[in-house]
């Protein structure tokens, strides 16, 4: 804090129900004798009208100490709820801190006079530390979305931000929007109701929605190539193909695509129907405008005499769009794995399809030559390692559909586990099965042709016939590109993860303002991608506004040696690798404004060049020097270190939920991952003799708020414990936990067993009386 502290302290008795073991007006008279603070206010129900309770300290104070519920767990006066506070007040957003009356003092322990001691070291605790809090950064963003993928999902998610306000750019890799939805003849409705509608209905009305925004810059035929993040913001660089048709000119007449004397398969439908050079991919393609290949356009220019509004440019080339946003949306989607890996199942035919492209077979009426066997094959979950989901069910689809559009056809579906989840699929299965298509529950070993050409398709039990094969192909993501260059943590398949706790973020990635929608992340239909892409529209809307950072890291140039462990460590994307300017060098960079504040960095950086804001070494030194002043001589000092999220939440239930009694000579710190306490702070504290048991705890294995940060540290304590074994150290114990919120007991076990363990310690000052 740069300007001498001036703090005001509200205490909260919790309805006077707290009253009942802490002696309030002891603890008011002790914090008044400290210097700096200016004013103590006693109340009992705090979290009703905070701002009106406050309002004396208003312009009197420039700091905050709150005691009573749990900045964590409290159910109406949590962390976010004391930022309001703290601004309304006109206080700077990171200038407070908390002692947990309630949660970690009332409810766990039960000697009085132990109790209100520990009371007075945890108010000690949060008066040290906020004397040295740093000021709270405060985002200060672009407000402008780029949402990267013209399917379902990219189209909805533009157009609500453009509803809102927000300038959005869409960039779409074909000349087309509506993604893999264009493809499919029809598409289903939704879980709830087992009917289609054609694609040809539905995505031109999207496409034409997207259009139609003010507030949305649609660029087709583009990719991004490159990204820079700076500020808070991301630099993108957009290559935009060479745009020979300008849309803003074209009005699809047609007159260009009938005097262009080359003709082309047409790629949208499998090479079976033809285009010409210049020409729209289909017919109700948005944008409503024709497109030139390149690679088949002779340059003859029949085109450009014949267009009425002089939208061709022949010589027209490729060019770069640079532009800055606030917030990413990927919406990439999925896309079909290569199935000529799987050379026993035949694609090298062109009787055997996927399908995907059995769904331009059905657009097309089977291009003329409709067969009068069909077999439907599934599936390659254990050959990828899961399951697409929406294979089995756009089997059922393209047979329920068949039976009854063609009942001439015979169906067979050859399954191993047929998977026709919700309402909608099940009724399809049954209308499939009563139409006379046949479910097979037998693998598929190999498709072959006979002598007369006819597929066989060789199953487990016996050998079938077919004249056409269709593929269940494993759905993969179609792009990788995107998420490597924002840094984006991905699964071992290539999906975006979400970001922890994930069952409620299901849009974010660890990337801070980088959102995931529709299939990018997973397998959706199209109701589904729609959803997920008008909320991603709402996040991205919400996280333009910034936020007010209490933790971030920020390098000290001066101090940096570029080994570049930080780098390594950061799960957020928030370090890069920058050029100095002139210097021609190349430095480490951290973006506050992207830092996610876990402290990964910070712990394991050797030079001790990064600095955490508000939690530093030295404030977590400074706490644990007053953690035990009233603690009595005869009792073992236990200092647990606790992450923000699932082990500080589960301190906070030991007692309330779980009915927990624990010695009270036990404090603790909350930090933000476990991982960003340094070693070098355990290693103080145990050399000063600050402590004598620490207890380090972090989120369970495979739910790190951080990804890795768990697995770090328990590698740190390890090794820790080793170097005090070697140095015979054996009245000191460290001790690391994977403590889940709903681990409670776990925690309070722990406490007890290191409690336990020095009171027992021979030849220290811990034996117990």
């Amino acid at each position: 804090m740069a300007e001498e502290p001036k703090i005001g302290v509200v205490l909260c008795t919790c309805g006077d129900v707290l009253k009942s073991k802490i002696d309030f007006e002891s603890l008011k008279a002790f914090a008044e004798s400290l210097p700096g603070v200016e004013k103590v206010i006693i109340t009992k129900d705090f979290c009703k009208q905070p701002e009106k309770q406050a309002e004396e300290l208003k312009g009197k104070v420039n700091a905050l100490i709150f005691g009573g519920c749990s900045e964590r767990s409290s159910l109406q006066f949590n962390e976010d709820r004391i930022e309001k506070l703290m601004v309304a007040l006109g206080l700077d957003p990171a200038a407070w801190e908390t002692l947990n009356l309630r949660e970690q003092c009332y409810y766990i322990h039960d000697d009085i006079e132990q109790l209100n001691n520990k009371v007075k070291d945890m108010f000690l605790m949060a008066y040290e530390k906020v004397k040295t809090n740093a000021p709270a950064l405060k985002e200060n963003l672009k407000k402008k979305v780029l949402v990267v993928g013209g399917g379902v999902a990219g189209q909805r998610c533009a157009q609500a931000l453009a509803d809102l306000g927000v300038e959005t750019t869409l960039v779409e890799e074909k000349p087309y929007l509506g993604g893999n939805a264009a493809r499919i003849a029809l598409l289903w409705q939704s879980e709830s109701s087992p009917s289609f509608c054609t694609s040809e209905c539905v995505i031109p009305v999207v496409g034409r929605d997207t259009m139609i925004r003010d507030n949305i810059k649609v660029m087709v035929n583009s990719e991004v190539a490159g990204v820079v993040k700076e500020n808070g913001d991301f630099k993108v660089r957009i290559l935009q193909k060479a745009q020979k048709v300008d849309p803003a000119k074209c009005i699809s007449c047609g007159e260009c695509a009938k005097v262009c004397p080359v003709e082309i398969p047409n790629p949208f439908n499998l090479g079976k129907t033809k285009r010409r050079a210049i020409d729209k991919d289909f017919p109700l393609a948005i944008p409503d405008s024709y497109n030139i290949v390149d690679s088949a356009c002779t340059m003859c220019g029949n085109c450009v005499e014949v267009c009425p509004t002089n939208a061709i440019d022949l010589n027209a080339e490729d060019r770069y769009v640079e532009d800055e946003f606030g917030a990413i949306v990927i919406a990439t989607g999925i896309t079909g794995k290569d199935m000529s890996v799987y050379e026993e199942l035949g694609y090298k035919y062109p009787e055997v399809v996927t399908l995907f492209e059995y769904e331009r077979y059905v657009a097309n009426n089977f291009f003329g030559k409709k067969p009068k066997e069909i077999a439907f094959v599934l599936c390659k979950k254990d050959d990828v390692g899961y399951c697409s989901r929406l294979c089995c069910l756009a089997t059922v689809k393209a047979a329920a559909i068949l039976a009854k559009n063609h009942p001439d056809v015979k169906v067979k579906v050859f399954y191993r586990s047929l998977r026709t989840t919700g309402r909608a699929f099940e009724e399809l299965r049954r209308r499939a099965q009563k139409a006379g298509v046949e479910f097979i529950q037998e693998a598929v070993e190999k498709i072959e042709k006979d002598e007369n050409g006819k597929l066989l398709i060789k199953g487990e039990k016996q050998t079938y016939s077919s004249e056409m094969a269709v593929l269940a192909e494993p759905l993969i993501p179609a792009q990788m590109k995107l998420t490597n260059m924002l840094d984006v943590q991905t699964d071992k398949f290539g999906f975006p993860l979400e970001f922890q706790p994930r069952v409620i973020n299901p849009i974010e990635t660890y990337v801070e303002r980088v959102f995931v929608a529709g299939s990018a992340k997973g397998f959706k239909d199209v109701q589904e991608s729609i959803e997920s892409g008008l909320g991603a529209a709402v996040r991205a809307y919400k996280a333009l506004k910034g936020e007010n950072k209490k933790y971030y890291s920020v390098i000290d140039q001066e101090k940096c040696s570029r080994c570049e462990t930080c780098l390594m460590c950061c799960p957020h994307g928030a370090i890069s690798l920058k050029n100095a300017g002139s210097e021609e060098k190349t430095i480490v960079e951290i973006d506050p404004n992207l830092c996610r504040g876990c402290g990964l960095c910070y712990s394991a950086c050797p030079s001790k060049a990064i600095k955490f804001s508000n939690l530093e070494d030295e404030q977590l030194i400074k706490m644990a020097e007053v953690a035990f002043k009233h603690l009595p001589k005869d009792k073992p000092r236990i200092l647990a270190f606790l992450c923000y999220w699932c082990a500080y939440g589960a301190a906070d239930l030991m007692g309330i939920k779980l009915k927990e009694k624990l010695p009270e000579n036990f404090r603790s710190i909350r930090v933000r991952c476990s991982a960003s306490l340094s070693l070098d702070v355990i290693a103080e504290i145990i050399e000063r003799d600050l402590a004598d048991g620490i207890i380090v705890a972090g989120c369970p294995k495979d739910n790190c708020h951080h990804i890795w940060g768990n697995y770090m540290q328990e590698n740190r304590i390890e090794m820790f414990n080793e170097s005090l074994k070697m140095l015979g150290v054996n009245d000191k114990i460290v001790r690391w936990e994977y403590i889940g919120v709903p681990q409670g007991k776990k925690l309070a076990n722990a406490i007890r067993e290191v409690n336990e363990t020095l009171l027992k310690v021979k030849g220290g000052s811990h034996v117990k009386a």
